[in-house]
């Protein structure tokens, strides 16, 4: 590593001279002289930068030597100086120099800072559009300083001194103000996206919570619906068989309402019958017994209306007087027939 031991110039002259293991990676006599003219006008203008040679290691692994400068840069007299190194680039003037801003600890450089990355590498619009001859080394660390001084990078955003917009600028930092405000202005609606698509995700997980609720319900629903629809068919099992009996039965009914015949005459009963009046009267007795709950359901059925109001009391006396006078009957015919 070289260091500027004596004056800048013969510094500069002495490292593009050298040969060997000191030599720089910069072959082209004229890239020379061009690179000496434009160090030489920007150590006149920033005195306190201190010029020296050293390796740069590329991101690709290559290495190479080149010059270095380091220095502080200051961008407003309200804000704090910014240390810089500088490495002139080994395409240079072709490609533009890499220009790092060094950290100042314990303050980080700005998360999503416009013109510099997290490595401290600067970037401008003035870096993306360089052109040969129109830009140079000299004009780029001004163009930084103005970029800088519109946001700093060790200090909020807030607190960066805005401009005076009623001054004329260049289309240069007219662009790299534009950048800066579209940069952040990007960055609120990432972060309103990020919010809406957090939120979408909440919405999404309520709505698959939701759906399973629905879906526990339809089917606890479909569930009580095939109870329903088997109780629905043993009443109306209950119901044949009640008909059935009734059919039998009736013109009995009416004649001991009437008082024509009792209530024994009904059930005629022989001591010494024989296998078919036996068979007759356990199946008379079962029909009965099918009646008696079938009569039950429904009286529990037109309790329950009654209880709702879909039912008049007057209806509902009159059902209830007519199946208890029929279950009064089959409930005789079970006990007559077990005797």
């Amino acid at each position: 590593m070289a260091s500027s031991s004596s004056s800048p110039i013969k510094l500069i002259e002495k490292a593009l001279l050298a040969t060997g293991p000191f030599a720089l990676s910069y072959t082209d006599p004229d890239q020379k002289w061009l690179i000496r003219k434009h160090l030489t006008s920007f150590l006149q203008e920033f005195p306190n930068f201190s010029l020296s040679t050293d390796t740069f290691n590329h991101n690709t692994g290559a290495t190479v030597q080149l010059f270095r400068l380091q220095g502080s840069l200051r961008t407003a007299s309200q804000l704090p100086s910014l240390q810089l190194t500088i490495w002139v680039h080994e395409n240079y003037p072709i490609t533009p120099p890499l220009v790092f801003v060094n950290p100042n600890p314990p303050v980080p450089v700005r998360t999503n800072h416009p013109f510099v990355a997290s490595s401290g590498l600067t970037n401008s619009n003035y870096i993306e559009n360089w052109e040969h001859p129109r830009c140079n080394l000299l004009d780029s660390v001004r163009n930084l300083r103005r970029v800088l001084a519109n946001d700093h990078p060790f200090v909020g955003n807030d607190s960066n001194s805005i401009p005076n917009r009623t001054q004329p600028v260049s289309r240069t930092e007219a662009i790299d103000r534009l950048a800066k405000s579209l940069h952040y202005d990007a960055l609120a609606i990432l972060k309103r996206s990020e919010e809406e698509i957090e939120n979408l995700w909440k919405l999404q997980s309520e709505v698959r919570e939701r759906s399973e609720s629905v879906r526990r319900i339809i089917g606890e629903l479909e569930i009580e619906r095939e109870k329903l629809k088997e109780r629905v068919g043993e009443i109306r099992d209950d119901i044949d068989v009640l008909e059935i009996w009734v059919e039998r039965n009736y013109p009995r009914l009416v004649k001991a309402t009437s008082g024509d015949v009792g209530i024994e005459e009904m059930f005629e009963r022989e001591e010494d019958g024989d296998e078919d009046e036996d068979e007759e009267t356990k199946k008379l007795a079962l029909e009965s017994l099918a009646a008696d709950e079938a009569i039950e359901e429904v009286l529990g059925v037109l309790e329950e209306a009654a209880g709702r109001g879909e039912m008049e009391m007057g209806s509902y006396l009159k059902q209830v007087r007519v199946l208890a006078r029929e279950q009064f009957f089959c409930r005789y015919i079970i006990n007559h027939c077990y005797l």
